[in-house]
């Protein structure tokens, strides 16, 4: 029987493999492993894992059959039968080349093409490479188009360490994981998305009874999706509680963006992301409009059906009279949008039917503008500086007084606010109190420019706000304080309840990783799942940077560039396509055309010791779409490194081994980014910061040094996983101890991914 790959795949994200079948005590006992499990685990030893004694035992009993599909789906996931040869042989030797051989060789084309005789080679592509210039023996392709001749069927594996130790999930693990996915308080990043969907398509009947535990409205649209298209309607509109919701579900529908981006805003990261050097306006305007025909809502009667059903079943629920008055309320922020919804889905027509009156009277009034919207009436009264008003609002709604207390400290009475805001904490959720905290050093501070990141994802530096100015120093620490307490109170709180537990167990690196919420992350993680802040420790000398990029695409010019900024404390250098040989790093060689299927690999090799002779102190590994778009979907990337040197092929210049790869993403089908920050090396420290911080720009040269750090800081100030765990202990009175074995409660980094069970 094969194997459930797509939950195979589920289950790799956690270092895990599943198998649906027991594994009887017999087997255990066994004292000899079968001869194709031994060639098996030898296989997965080369790429980099290793299995537990449980996941032994039941791998052995697994057919041939089974334990081919699992070779397969390691390989597909680490990518080992695409094409990973580079443009240069041996790279790590610098070819020499210089813009001057560009510059010559531009000009000799133009010679040559006029009919003029130069010694020289003409290559496959068409590009004549005169004498003296490139030296043609030591490239897989043209050095000036960058068009490859040459790909490679091979990877070199087994010169790391197994990295990774597998464990075994049966159906008991996976619906466990699936239930704290569905039930998570936290907002999933991408990975998690996709975990979800492939569990709704293939346990639905065993997650439905955590359905009503959904509290993340994300979450609730990835399953309405899953139940919709499974034909269960009358459900999934009983997961809709707001009309609000019917939007978003439609709009990821249409899009697959779970936050409601709007089409003036899509079109304009899209216009942004059409920049290229041979573009005219006339590409770009074209590339738009073809994206805008994309956006228009077209939808069938059907539809139309279903959604005025589901609007009609949400305004029936409880008094009517206030169902309508929420309604409409909850249109009114996406007015212009709810016009297009109205009009692509028929429901006036629908509306005018019999059992629809409800509709009918949502469709007159929200027509007619006959509605009051609270938030006016909080804007109204915060502009009026109506202290007494603004708060009488405010605490109706406990968690949208969280969002804009911070303005209001600043605007109004402080003390009166936070007395206020004190009275409601009880009904706010934890996130956000964690949210405050994380936020409130660089929100005070009026010298500090602030990092923020819109729904587009691409880091933004704002002013801090102007009210800031109007305070003291004295009067700002004292917010701070305030903020600071109000948190720590909050957390107090919510661990302060009963526990038969007695010690505790913190894994240190806890205390370096923020705590995830608020950190969406919109790149896949197939190999495992790291958060935002995480710091891998560099094993040897080395780190080799990779991207791989044009999987299942016909060949063509497609051109994703990978980069790294190196900084001092004087200077930034770059290392990339336009420089590629700096002190200590050498890059590849500049790819832009991919061949058929298999796709086209870069390469950045960084030695630490001559990066700390020249006074490198960190460097930022960046990846970009040059050809006009965003970043090819399926890009993978990532970094190496092991212990001992990390071989590169004389011949094809292949320089990938899955058995040392310490991180690696792909970017997914519904990417807006030109560019990714994707990691940072602290050289002194030998460590490496997992990041993902999207960039405008066509080139490196767009990245914003200053906004990096500044984003570091912010990052750093976020409380850690280890912080909010000491809070708990002392809250329910454990004793920390240094051995998990000694433990009543365990954490450790494999349990942080599963962080958002603590709000």
């Amino acid at each position: 029987m094969p194997m459930n790959k797509e939950l195979l795949k589920v289950a790799l994200r956690q270092s895990a493999v599943y198998i649906n079948h027991q594994v009887d005590a017999s087997a255990r006992e066994k004292h000899q492993v079968a001869n194709h499990t031994l060639a098996l685990v030898f296989e997965l030893r080369q790429m980099g894992f290793a299995l537990s004694e449980d996941l032994l035992h039941a791998v052995d009993v697994m057919t041939k059959e089974e334990q081919d599909d699992l070779l397969d789906v390691l390989n597909e996931v680490m990518g080992t039968r695409l094409n990973w040869a580079s443009l240069v042989r041996g790279w790590l030797e610098p070819t020499g080349e210089t813009v001057w051989d560009h510059f010559l060789t531009m000009v000799a084309n133009v010679m040559v093409n006029a009919g003029e005789q130069i010694p020289g080679t003409r290559l496959p592509c068409g590009h004549f490479i005169p004498e003296g210039t490139f030296p043609l023996e030591r490239y897989n392709g043209c050095p000036f188009c960058g068009t490859p001749f040459r790909t490679a069927d091979f990877v070199y594996r087994g010169q790391g360490e197994p990295k990774r130790v597998l464990q075994l999930w049966g159906d008991e693990q996976l619906d466990a994981y699936a239930r704290h996915l569905l039930t998570s308080p936290v907002a999933p990043d991408a990975t998690q998305r996709d975990s979800v969907k492939i569990l709704m398509r293939e346990r639905l009947d065993a997650l439905r009874p955590c359905f009503g535990q959904i509290q993340m409205k994300e979450t609730r649209m990835l399953v309405i999706d899953q139940l919709t298209e499974q034909g269960h309607d009358d459900e999934a509109g009983r997961m809709l509680s707001t009309p609000a919701d019917v939007m978003r579900y439609l709009w990821y529908r249409h899009t697959g963006k779970l936050q409601i981006l709007e089409p003036r805003t899509l079109l304009h990261v899209h216009d942004k992301n059409q920049r290229y050097e041979r573009h005219t306006p006339d590409d770009v305007a074209s590339e738009v409009k073809s994206r805008q025909e994309e956006l228009k809502l077209r939808y069938d009667r059907p539809w139309g059906r279903r959604v005025a059903r589901w609007l009609n079943d949400i305004l029936q629920r409880g008094d009517q009279e206030q169902q309508l008055a929420m309604c409409l309320e909850s249109m009114h922020p996406k007015r212009e949008m709810w016009v297009r919804f109205i009009r692509a889905l028929r429901l006036a027509e629908y509306a005018r039917k019999k059992d629809f009156e409800p509709l009918r009277q949502l469709m007159d009034r929200f027509y007619r503008q006959d509605y009051d919207v609270w938030q006016g009436r909080v804007d109204q009264s915060m502009r009026r500086r109506d202290t007494d008003e603004t708060l009488r609002l405010l605490r109706q709604r406990p968690g949208l007084f969280a969002r804009c207390l911070f303005s209001a400290m600043l605007r109004l009475d402080k003390d009166s606010v936070l007395q206020a805001f004190r009275e409601v904490l009880p009904q706010v959720a934890p996130r956000l109190i964690l949210s405050l905290s994380s936020q409130v050093e660089t929100y005070f501070d009026p010298q500090h420019q602030r990092v923020v990141r819109p729904l587009t994802g691409v880091l933004k530096q704002i002013g801090p706000n102007p009210s800031v100015s109007d305070k003291t120093a004295e009067e700002l620490e004292t917010m701070k304080h305030d903020v600071r307490n109000l948190y720590y109170d909050a957390m107090r709180r919510h661990f302060a309840v009963p526990t038969d537990a007695h010690t505790i167990f913190i894994d240190p690196m806890l205390q370096h990783i923020p705590v995830p919420v608020g950190d969406r992350t919109s790149a896949v993680q197939d190999l495992q799942t790291a958060l935002q802040g995480t710091r891998f420790p560099v094993e040897g000398d080395h780190v080799r940077l990779f991207l791989q990029w044009g999987q299942g695409l016909p060949k063509q010019h497609l051109d994703m560039d990978l980069s790294c900024y190196l900084l001092t404390d004087e200077a930034a250098t770059q290392c990339a396509y336009f420089n590629l040989t700096v002190p200590g790093a050498q890059h590849s060689g500049d790819i832009q055309q991919i061949p058929d299927q298999v796709g086209a690999a870069e390469y950045i090799e960084l030695t630490l010791p001559e990066l700390e002779a020249t006074g490198v102190r960190r460097v930022v590994f960046t990846c970009n779409a040059y050809t006009p778009g965003e970043i090819s979907p399926n890009v993978m990337l990532g970094w190496m490194n092991a212990e001992a040197p990390m071989t590169v092929s004389d011949e094809t210049g292949v320089a990938y081994d899955p058995s040392t790869v310490q991180h690696m993403v792909r970017i997914p089908d519904d990417n807006l980014s030109k560019g990714l920050i994707f990691g940072v090396l602290e050289v002194a420290q030998r460590e490496i910061i997992w990041l993902e911080v999207p960039f405008d720009g066509q080139t490196v040269l767009s990245v914003n040094p200053e906004t990096i750090g500044n984003y570091l800081r912010q990052l750093s100030q976020k409380p850690t996983i280890g912080q909010v765990l000491q809070i708990k202990a002392e809250a329910q009175h454990l004793r920390q101890v240094d051995s998990a074995d000694e433990a009543d409660e365990v954490y450790t980094m494999e349990w942080a991914h599963r962080a958002g069970e603590l709000f």
